[in-house]
């Protein structure tokens, strides 16, 4: 039995002078750090500080071209890359002091790593092997053992390629390491890490990761899914790749987890048997590419927005395919289809009308300076007629010429059919204020011509203006009363001066709806005022004959309204009458209605105009005059 020796009971220095190999520790800047005796008496130095604290090239003087400077040089270097200990089978090499006559001795070495508590390397331990007797053998009877000569020939040509592999793994390792996107290598079913590049530690912000399970060095990852794909593909030897996947990842020193997205791939690593061994993680940190594509995309959303509430369309026409892409109220506009190469540019001029076409074409036909001011024209799909606002700006290439033109089109239709009306409204209200002017210079000559005295004549003229302005606030407000009968006689309420000569011959009533209404009084309203200005009401003997018949429709309970208005002992009517603003309000005054008409002729013994609308039959009444 052996009792347990206390480490306070033991001097380490004592048991490092004590071995009979001998050690040298190198820092990683290859300075001496120390050694044992052992050591100094293989080199054949007297004490430490002979050589301790410095370089060990200048300690062991040798010329950096000659191989014993680059196999040492290159065995350091691998064990500061990988952190693991390295092998030199033969090297020659002087040790011998300074003023001596050089003396080559081979030497066998082993280069281990000694890391702090860290895991971090900090020094090098060098083990040494003088093997000059041995090699004094092998070459003493090389002659007569050619075997063993050509087993040390092998041993040298092993090395030789050995360091030259070792070479490039050591490039493949800083190529990894310096690799843009994030790599790492696990094996086992816990997918343990075994390689992590620089790209992959800044990726997740730790660097312990070597020899750990994913789930133990990343723990945050749990739960969202990798460990299940990365458990299918070494199960499936499948590998799988993913694209702007997002993760959270819990840097070290940061409260909350970062949310990340990468494009991926995992890849099954197979050994010589064709079994899965590990998995080889590859890919991109794309976190800045999503956030630019989702803002672009809440951009162009917001822009779609804005152009659908603000009726815009916008296109993108290639000058050089001739071919136009638009936005999905562009095509609507145009009705065209919605086709992933877009549309001929000459499709889209064949929608435009052919009052605009030749000067669309020929905006199209030379992309100039004018495509960029705004233009206004008309389309013409299926019978129906819309306008279009437009206006482009061209995108040139590097040499200045036109490559493309970018622009937006919207609606005017309802615009333009507003501002029609407006138009129409402005034309017949001076219309009627002229037409209302005569009435009133009639009505003054009249009443001035049959006054008995000046005051009656303004009494009566008074009267007269008052109906007058009851008659037009009735026609503009829309009767109030539906019924036929009522209608026209209302609208000659300002003609009563004349009521001897106004004859009204009616077969039944009807009730009209309010639009017909009022478009039958506003049509009786330009007739009466055409007849006191210019037709038989103007003369002394003319008369205005206005008669209207029923006629049934049958299942519907309406009747079919045909109202005559002909005027007799008039003066002739001229060539130019029915051509004037008057006429038209007449003859659309119950466009209105499906079964409407308003038909203006100018017959040779006075102006004739026959109405035909639908309304609801209502009573018969007997033809009558208006007596005076």
């Amino acid at each position: 039995m052996f009792s347990k020796v206390a480490v306070d009971d033991l001097d380490l220095r004592d048991l490092f002078n004590a071995s009979a190999n001998a050690y040298v520790i190198f820092t990683r800047e290859l300075t001496i750090a120390g050694c044992n005796d052992a050591y100094l008496r293989a080199v054949g130095r007297n004490s430490r500080e002979e050589i301790v604290g410095r370089y060990v090239f200048d300690a062991f003087p040798v010329d950096p071209a000659s191989d014993e400077y680059r196999i040492l040089t290159a065995s350091f270097n691998r064990v500061l890359a990988t952190n693991q200990p390295d092998h030199v089978a033969l090297v020659p090499y002087n040790t011998s002091p300074p003023g001596e006559p050089p003396v080559v001795r081979f030497w066998s070495a082993t280069h281990s790593p000694l890391k702090n508590k860290q895991g971090e390397l900090t020094y090098i331990l060098q083990h040494t092997e003088d093997v000059t007797e041995l090699q004094a053998l092998r070459q003493r009877d090389a002659r007569a053992n050619m075997a063993e000569s050509g087993l040390l020939a092998r041993a040298q040509a092993v090395q030789t390629a050995s360091e030259k592999v070792l070479g490039e793994i050591a490039m493949l390792r800083d190529l990894f390491e310096q690799a843009p996107g994030f790599m790492a290598v696990l094996t086992g079913p816990d997918h343990v890490f075994q390689l992590a590049n620089d790209a992959y530690r800044q990726l997740v912000g730790r660097t312990n990761l070597m020899g750990r399970p994913l789930a133990e060095a990343l723990p945050e990852i749990v739960g969202q899914g990798f460990i299940d794909i990365l458990d299918r593909v070494r199960l499936t030897g499948e590998p799988y790749s993913g694209q702007a996947v997002p993760v959270f990842l819990q840097w070290d020193g940061k409260t909350q987890p970062e949310l990340r997205h990468v494009d991926f791939v995992y890849q099954p690593i197979r050994d010589a048997a064709g079994e899965v061994t590990g998995i080889f993680v590859q890919g991109h940190d794309v976190t800045e590419r999503w956030r630019a594509q989702r803002d672009l995309q809440r951009q162009t959303d917001l822009l779609r927005l804005a152009q659908d509430g603000g009726g815009f369309g916008t296109y993108d026409w290639d000058l050089q395919s001739n071919r136009v892409h638009g936005t999905r109220l562009f095509r609507d506009l145009f009705q065209l289809a919605d086709t992933p190469d877009g549309v001929p540019v000459d499709e889209v001029l064949s929608r435009v009308h052919p009052d605009d076409a030749p000067r669309m074409a020929a905006l199209a036909a030379g992309v100039s300076d004018d495509i960029e001011t705004p233009h206004e024209f008309k389309l013409l799909i299926d019978d129906r007629v819309t306008w279009i606002g437009a206006r482009g700006t061209i995108v040139r290439d590097a040499y200045g010429e036109p490559e493309r033109v970018l622009g937006a089109v919207h609606d005017l239709t309802q615009r333009k059919q507003i501002e029609e009306r407006l138009d129409m409204v402005a034309r017949e209200s001076a219309h009627r204020v002229k037409n209302i002017l005569t009435i009133m210079q009639i009505i003054a000559e009249n009443t001035l011509r049959r006054a008995a005295s000046l005051e009656a004549a303004r009494k009566s003229l008074g009267d007269r203006i008052a109906a007058l302005n009851q008659a037009q606030v009735r026609i503009l407000a829309g009767p109030k009363d539906s019924r036929l009968d009522t209608i026209v006689r209302d609208t000659f309420t300002i003609t009563y001066q004349l009521d001897d000569r106004i004859v009204i011959e009616a077969d039944g009533d009807a009730e009209l709806a309010p639009r017909t209404g009022l478009g039958v009084a506003l049509a009786l309203h330009e007739l009466i005022t055409n007849a006191l200005k210019y037709g038989a009401l103007s003369v002394a003997d003319g008369k205005v004959i206005v008669g209207w018949t029923l006629t049934p429709l049958p299942d519907s309970g309406a009747a079919r309204v045909k109202l005559d208005w002909r005027e007799v002992g008039g003066p002739p009517v001229t060539g130019a009458a029915g051509k004037g603003f008057g006429s038209m309000l007449i003859r659309n005054s119950l466009a209105h209605d499906p079964m409407g008409r308003a038909d203006w002729i100018a017959a040779p013994d006075g102006v004739r105009c026959q109405f035909l609308f639908t309304a609801k039959a209502i009573v018969e009444t007997d033809k009558e005059e208006i007596a005076g």
